[in-house]
């Protein structure tokens, strides 16, 4: 049984707004420009959100990272896992996105309707 090669639902313009909602800082754009499209501001405010939590995560784990032994776990250990999942939410949530359906990332999704 073949499978089926996903493709795109989006192109141009929208694709490229919705890169940008999971590209880190980058997310505000998105979130600024298009606030008629339901959809696309759903995910900006998801990829804000996302951008928020990584930088405060990762500034926490660089600052424990000063300190002796638990320093060694944080920067060593938990700071590298950290990045891959964050790495792993953008590009799952970009592929998501782009076929029309929303990844709701764990625990950031609840905060949503504060934003």
């Amino acid at each position: 049984m073949p499978l089926e090669a996903s493709t795109p639902l989006y192109q141009g313009e929208r694709l490229k707004n919705l890169i940008l909602c999971y590209a880190g800082p980058w997310a505000f754009l998105p979130y600024l420009r298009n606030r008629d499209d339901e959809e696309l501001l759903w995910h900006a405010r998801q990829g804000v959100l996302l951008a928020f939590v990584e930088v405060v995560i990762t500034l926490t784990l660089i600052i424990l990272g000063l300190f002796p032994i638990l320093g060694i776990l944080a920067s060593r250990f938990v700071l590298p896992l950290w990045l891959l999942w964050c790495l792993g939410m953008s590009v799952t949530s970009i592929m998501q996105a782009t076929k029309g359906k929303r990844h709701k990332v764990p625990v950031i999704h609840l905060f949503l309707d504060q934003l």
